[in-house]
């Protein structure tokens, strides 16, 4: 329970920021809508030219079409960090000047959404394995990835570092401010997932078994609607998700980097955000 209050406590906080300052979601809105349009015109008919046969080409398509979602994403980020560390230090920051930091870090994003794109790759295939050993191990993989990894996007945005030094950077900021012993996650953006990804999930399961299993009496149309429902209460959902770890992630480098509490936060809620040992 002490574990929920806190990510919930810092799941609030992180969401006044963002109402606060609304020019901050429109980073990961602009990521989802360029995502979905990238990954349609290169990973669709990438899988379709794989089930026709045609391996080599539908392969390279899905290869560059995921590393050009991961490239929006982080490109995204670096967008949001700046523009968040701006608001943070009192200065007046546009969408424009996100993306402005963004292109001067154009070739450590480049770097960073290859490295990205390839553990993500690698972490789905361990999972998917078809072995339950292996599946657990992945899971834990990705867990650990996930944590070292962040404080990637605002060591990217305020250091400007290469891949390897970013992934050094975060999983050494970590290291440095908790003393090595994190156990858990970082702790902001569960109780969304709670009150939104679970039940868009739910929805979207329940309209496509109404959809499958129309007799003709009306089922079709309803869940249809249903799942619609639930399709856009994920994609929302994910996008809150998305921007709150994108506010949250810059204010606790600054904490971990220099000891600095941001506004709207406080020094407790930064010691807290991860789990450590007993």
């Amino acid at each position: 329970m002490s574990r929920f209050r806190q990510g919930w406590e810092l799941t609030k906080k992180s969401w006044a920021l963002l109402r606060a300052h609304p020019v901050l979601f429109r980073f990961p809105v602009y990521a989802g809508v360029a995502a979905i349009v990238v990954l349609a015109i290169t990973v669709g008919p990438g899988f379709y030219l794989i089930e026709d046969g045609q391996r080599v080409v539908g392969g390279l398509l899905v290869a560059v079409g995921l590393y050009l979602a991961s490239f929006i994403a982080v490109y995204t980020g670096v967008g949001l960090a700046a523009t968040a560390d701006a608001i943070f230090h009192g200065r007046e920051a546009t969408v424009a000047d996100g993306f402005a930091v963004a292109r001067g870090r154009i070739g450590a994003i480049a770097g960073w959404a290859a490295l990205a794109a390839l553990v993500g790759v690698l972490i789905s295939l361990i999972q998917q394995s078809g072995s339950i050993g292996e599946a657990i191990l992945g899971s834990l993989i990705g867990a650990a990835w996930s944590l070292i990894s962040f404080l990637a996007v605002p060591v990217i945005t305020i250091e400007g570092t290469g891949p390897i030094a970013t992934l050094k950077r975060s999983a050494g900021l970590f290291k440095e401010r908790w003393r090595g012993q994190v156990v858990g996650n970082v702790a902001i953006g569960g109780i969304v997932g709670l009150l939104g990804v679970l039940p868009a999930v739910l929805l979207i399961g329940g309209g496509v078994y109404l959809w499958v299993s129309d007799d003709g009496s009306g089922e079709l149309a309803a869940g249809a609607a249903i799942a619609l429902v639930g399709v856009i209460l994920l994609v929302v959902s994910m996008l809150i998700i998305q921007a709150m770890r994108g506010v949250f992630g810059v204010a606790l480098y600054r904490f971990a980097s220099a000891g600095e509490v941001t506004t709207g936060f406080t020094e407790a809620d930064f010691e807290s955000a991860v789990r450590t040992k007993a």
